[in-house]
């Protein structure tokens, strides 16, 4: 028995219609593998809104698969989700332009799914991506839950925790990677100069208050930008996991009325 026929044999327990894609997507002149798991509500209308989402350095698409069913049963919406580059079965190294790259690519792939409308969710550094897609105005909406965005990639980076280790392991080190080495990388990550732009789309950028590994900066740094809600909650740390389903809650009503919004301007 092959691995799709074992995931097929599984997926009635899921409670979603579920598929496995590997999609050839766009990468640095050429193209790279993207494993891409397909959550879609029983009965879901083949031209729905399509949400993709990804999770982080060391919260991959398989470790979020109870998130990803709840994303696509509440919102009633097809959920592909990926790993971003350099981790989970992502055969390339992490890098800012590189795995900006293979958003693009799974986004237009999304766009062809179901009614041309796509959103992006990130969590922790995919969060990171989610930002970028948002902030250039690549997706119709996206949500950035504890996505790093610019102070983070400052000096060394995030060091609690072995996370270090965890983001070298991502930018392709076979080694721990020295804070110099880190430091070295870390500026293409930055997306001042698409803050510094207008082009974004609508965003929801949520954090908890207390996280040890992005600064607060990265979330308050979205304040007053248009179409852009903004929210750092107390008593929590990174990716607000301790008040996971109030943020779900939250992320659940916000995509809700963004998605049915770009619907109707795409109509």
């Amino acid at each position: 028995m092959n691995q799709l026929e074992q995931y097929q044999l599984a997926a009635p327990g899921f409670g979603v219609e579920f598929q496995r894609h590997v999609l050839e997507l766009p990468y640095q002149g050429g193209t790279t593998p993207v494993p891409v798991h397909v959550f879609t509500p029983l009965d879901l209308p083949a031209d729905g809104p399509v949400v993709i989402a990804s999770g982080g350095v060391d919260s991959w698409k398989m470790d979020l698969h109870g998130l990803m069913v709840t994303l696509a049963t509440g919102l009633r919406v097809r959920v592909l989700a990926f790993d971003i580059a350099g981790t989970g079965e992502s055969s390339v190294p992490m890098s800012g332009p590189g795995g900006a790259e293979i958003v693009r690519g799974l986004v237009a792939h999304a766009r062809a799914v179901g009614n041309g409308v796509v959103a992006h969710v990130g969590i922790s550094m995919g969060g990171h991506y989610s930002a970028r897609s948002g902030l250039a105005g690549e997706v119709d909406a996206a949500v950035v839950l504890g996505g790093p965005v610019e102070a983070a990639f400052t000096g060394s980076g995030p060091s609690h925790f072995g996370m270090d280790g965890i983001v070298g392991n991502a930018l392709g080190f076979d080694r721990p990677p020295t804070p110099e080495e880190l430091a070295a990388r870390f500026p293409e990550f930055s997306l001042r100069p698409l803050l510094d732009q207008d082009s974004n789309a609508p965003m929801l950028v949520i954090n908890g208050a207390d996280d040890v590994h992005v600064p607060q900066h990265d979330t308050l740094v979205f304040q007053g930008r248009r179409d852009t809600v903004v929210e750092l909650l107390p008593g929590t740390g990174h990716c607000a996991v301790t008040k996971l389903p109030e943020v779900f809650s939250t992320i659940a009503g916000w995509l809700t009325r963004t998605l049915t919004a770009a619907a109707e301007v795409t109509q």
